[in-house]
This record gives C-alpha cells, sequence and structure tokens, in this order.
C-alpha cells in the first residue's frame, strides 16, 4: 500500500518514526523534503510566494535538503513557446520566454539564497536560466550560508534539440556536489528516462539522486524511479508538481505525496556499498553507446 503525505501533522508523524528507525540500526541520515508545489504559467512572483510558503512550513520539520519541481520558479513554460503555430504570438511568446530567464545573480536566485540562509537549509531551485546569450533548463543548490553553490543544466529533451526557442540549449555535464551531509547529484525530467544520466551520477560518487521534474508522472514513473535507485545503488528523490517520491538505494518506495503537499524522509547514506551491477561493469563492451545511432 502506498503512503500519502497531505497534511503537515501527518507528515510530522511520519518523520519522527523514521528517524527512530535509520537510527536505531546506527546509519547515518539526511532528512530531505519533497515539495509538490504547482506553479502558475509565467508569474515568477506569485511562484515565489508559493515557493517561499511551503519551504518554510517544510524547514519547521528540521529539514536538511529541500526540493523543488523543475521549472517552478516561471511555470515551466518552454512548451507554450513550442505549441504555438501563429508565427506572430510564437514570435511574443519568444520574447517572453527569454525575458523571464533567470541569471544566476537575479534577484529571485537572490531571494531564495536569502531564504536558505535564513532557515539554515540546503535547497534545490527548479528555475529557466540565462547565461551568454542562452537559455537553460537549470536547478540550482543553495547551501545555509545561502550561497549558489551548484547549477545543472538538463541535458535530455524530451521534444529533441530542433524545435526550442532560439537559445535553449541543452547541458554537457553530470556533476555531483558535496555538501558535507552526502554528495548530490542532480538530472532533469526526462534526463531519468534514458539510464545514463543516473549511471554517470552514481560513478561521480552520488549518494543521493534527486530529480525536478513537471512531465510525465503515475505508476510507471514510479517504476522507472524505482529501477534507477535499485540498479545504480543510489537513493532518488523525484519532486514533480502533482507527485514526489522517496526511494531508498534498493528501490523501495519510503514516502509520497501528491499536488502541493510535500513528503519527508530521513534517507540512510551508504557510500561504500554498491551493487554488483555498479561494481562489476565492463565498460569497454559499451563504446558503441558513445556513437550516434
Amino acid at each position: 500500500m502506498r503512503t500519502l503525505c497531505v497534511f503537515t501533522a501527518i507528515v510530522a508523524s511520519a518523520v519522527s518514526s523514521s528517524t527512530a528507525d535509520e537510527k536505531a540500526k546506527g546509519l547515518q541520515t539526511i532528512r530531505v523534503a519533497s515539495l509538490s508545489i504547482f506553479p502558475a504559467k509565467w508569474d515568477k512572483a506569485s511562484n515565489a510566494d508559493k515557493i517561499e510558503s511551503m519551504v518554510r512550513k517544510a524547514a519547521k520539520e528540521d529539514v536538511e535538503l529541500i526540493i523543488t519541481p523543475e521549472g517552478v520558479l516561471e511555470g515551466y513554460v518552454v512548451n507554450e513557446v513550442i505549441r504555438e503555430e501563429d508565427a506572430e504570438k510564437k514570435r511574443i511568446l519568444t520574447e517572453s520566454f527569454q525575458k523571464l530567464a533567470e541569471p544566476r545573480d537575479g534577484p529571485y536566485l537572490k531571494r531564495f539564497c536569502a531564504l536558505a540562509n535564513e532557515l539554515n537549509v540546503h535547497l534545490v531551485l527548479g528555475f529557466l536560466e540565462s547565461d551568454g546569450g542562452k537559455t537553460y533548463n537549470s536547478a540550482g543548490l543553495i547551501n545555509p550560508e545561502g550561497e549558489l553553490i551548484g547549477v545543472y543544466r538538463k541535458t535530455h529533451f524530451a521534444q529533441g534539440y530542433v524545435v526550442n526557442p532560439p537559445g535553449y540549449t541543452a547541458g554537457q555535464e553530470y556533476p555531483v556536489f558535496d555538501i558535507g551531509q552526502a554528495k548530490i547529484g542532480m538530472m532533469i525530467c526526462f534526463d531519468r528516462q534514458p539510464p545514463e544520466p543516473a549511471r554517470s551520477l552514481a560513478l561521480g560518487g552520488a549518494e543521493i539522486i534527486v530529480c525536478p521534474s513537471y512531465g510525465g508522472r503515475g505508476d510507471w514513473n514510479t517504476r522507472l524511479m524505482q529501477v534507477r535507485a535499485y540498479e545504480n545503488s543510489v537513493p532518488i528523490v523525484f519532486t514533480h508538481p502533482q507527485q514526489s517520491l522517496i526511494i531508498d538505494r534498493n528501490g523501495e518506495l519510503l514516502k509520497e505525496c501528491e499536488e502541493d503537499s510535500y513528503a519527508i524522509y530521513d534517507l540512510p547514506i551508504r557510500s561504500s556499498k554498491k551493487r554488483n551491477s555498479v561494481t562489476n561493469r565492463r565498460p569497454e563492451t559499451y563504446r558503441s553507446l558513445s556513437t550516434d545511432q
């Protein structure tokens, strides 16, 4: 049976029991919160207020790492531009899209850096990034000192790479960030469907993989996320506006919640233990995977 955590009181009760279980086993844990925030399209101001409100609520549960959905700041609007068929409307939407993008030193990033510092939490924020005349689908990692210590840029687009707004660019790297309590890897939405991003993060030393998302969800996605966690021996936190999943390294679904609520769990960190599907790989037999098919 699945567990839905819709109200803060329910979440708090579940967190206390999970904490006791993990501490009883002598395991190092990190308390994570996955926020299923449903944003408004094109409205950074109202979305920022909604994000801040839910971050503040989750922070009262003594969480250490908070994750928000893909594109939560601006409402994930790239598909609105792509799907518009009228040329003039598409031009106007494209201009709006580019103006909506946030630089790393932009006012909303500064706002959430200040919030993370005030609440003493790590925060993963999904946002449309502007940098050097290009835009990126990004997730920023902010530390409790209020510093933007890392940014991951989505590497795989479900819609392909030729229909996007001018300058909308895929990322090229899979960085892993050491936040002290754990090493964090990030992937965004469609990145979870090909197996290589999660495996790259696991091989890079990730002890937790977070996956802000806006696209597909449901039972098929739950099974997919469980497989990604199991095959890489890494816990995964999937954060979608209408579904949050917290999954352990063995693929067990620990917590989930629905729209406009949040899930909290104390995830055990086992950096030294990897399944033999990771340790006994033979990369020399996979060379064809690095060539275009």
